[in-house]
């Protein structure tokens, strides 16, 4: 790496980059410094060894630090049981054939949870002197996610199938409000070129942050790409976790109407009402405004007969493809939308 004479008089020909040049300068000399001590520690390691591990000679290695690569040459060993060790990355806790440090892993990972895997890329090559590669975020990202699944997956089983009781804060609450609903992604280097994404939110209420504007409190989240049965599964796990479902005075479970979000319903014994988003937003798909918000007043208030008597009657004037989306409209409406109450009020 240049002197810091050097780096001065580079300066002065380019005051412009100033910051840029003395951060690279000194993440070089950090690599050097992390060389120099790793290989260091990898001498003091074979001193130390049990006996048994014998050196079979040096490796190169290539380790992506939050300062930039480092490249370090660290000793290969062997065990009297044939195993081969590199006793140097075992102590740093690094994974095999990873070349990413946890420093980086964990920032790859935080930035990847809030972003898609090529933004994150993006924003990892500004921030870090060597960059990663979106494929690599993905594979990474997969290995952590792994040891969580296959410990869900187990739990489930544990609890569905051999009836163990999982442990709970016990929270009790009147009223617990789940909503789900899926969207479809498009898939890359699969057999299935889509898959639905589900997601779901359970809160125990509103607090008001302003005038006509309230939040959710007590968040509870989960999303998978799975079935129904098994989404559900895993969120009750979640919540059952959190509460004692069997004293929560009532489980409201929304959605759109999807039978799989029904599915719901009886495992959390719950009841179900279509979210008053979807249900507004049927209604203004079909319906003028005036008539939408009429029907949508009486589903409210749980006016079976008003809702099927006020579709009837424009359905009767409609023709053709209109007469047929009213004709939808009500169908759907009484499979989902009696009932809705506005739970902010009590």
């Amino acid at each position: 790496m240049e002197s810091i004479e050097k780096l001065a008089v580079k300066l002065k020909g380019d005051m412009g980059r100033w910051e840029e040049e003395i951060f690279n300068w000194a993440c070089s000399l950090a690599q050097e410094v992390a060389k120099a001590l790793l290989e260091d520690i990898d001498e003091e390691l074979m001193k130390e060894r049990d006996k048994s591990f014998k050196v079979e000679g040096f490796k190169q290695h290539r380790i992506t630090t939050v300062f930039g690569d480092v490249r370090i040459k660290r000793r290969l060993y062997r065990d009297s049981d044939g195993n081969y060790h590199f006793l140097l990355d075992e102590e740093m806790r690094l994974d095999k054939g990873c070349h990413m440090s946890r420093k980086v892993k964990e920032l790859a990972t935080f930035i990847s949870s809030h972003f898609p895997f090529q933004r994150s890329e993006e924003i990892l090559r500004a921030i870090l002197p060597s960059g990663i590669s979106h494929t690599t975020i993905h594979r990474l990202v997969g290995k952590v996610t792994e040891p969580y699944l296959e410990a869900e997956e187990k739990e489930i089983e544990e609890v569905y199938e051999d009836g163990v009781i999982p442990e709970s804060e016990g929270k009790v609450v009147p009223y617990l409000f789940v909503e789900a609903d899926g969207t479809n992604i498009a898939l890359q280097r699969e057999e299935a070129t889509r898959a639905e994404v589900k997601a779901g939110v359970a809160y125990e209420g509103w607090e008001e942050v302003s005038k006509d504007r309230y939040r959710v409190t007590e968040k509870t989240v989960y999303t998978g790409i799975m079935n129904g049965g098994r989404f559900w599964e895993g969120f009750s796990l979640a919540l059952a976790k959190k509460y004692d479902l069997s004293k929560v005075g009532r489980v409201i479970v929304g959605g759109d109407g999807a039978s799989w979000v029904k599915e719901g319903v009886e495992l959390l014994s719950g009841i179900y009402e279509l979210d008053k988003f979807h249900l507004k937003r049927a209604l203004n798909q079909t319906l003028d405004n005036e008539l939408a918000l009429e029907v949508y007043g009486a589903c409210v208030r749980g006016e079976v007969d008003k809702v099927d008597k006020l579709l009837i009657e424009v359905q009767q004037k409609a023709l053709g493809d209109e007469a047929k989306e009213i004709s939808r409209l009500r169908g759907y409406l009484m499979e989902n939308a009696f009932g809705l109450r506005d739970y902010r009020l009590e």
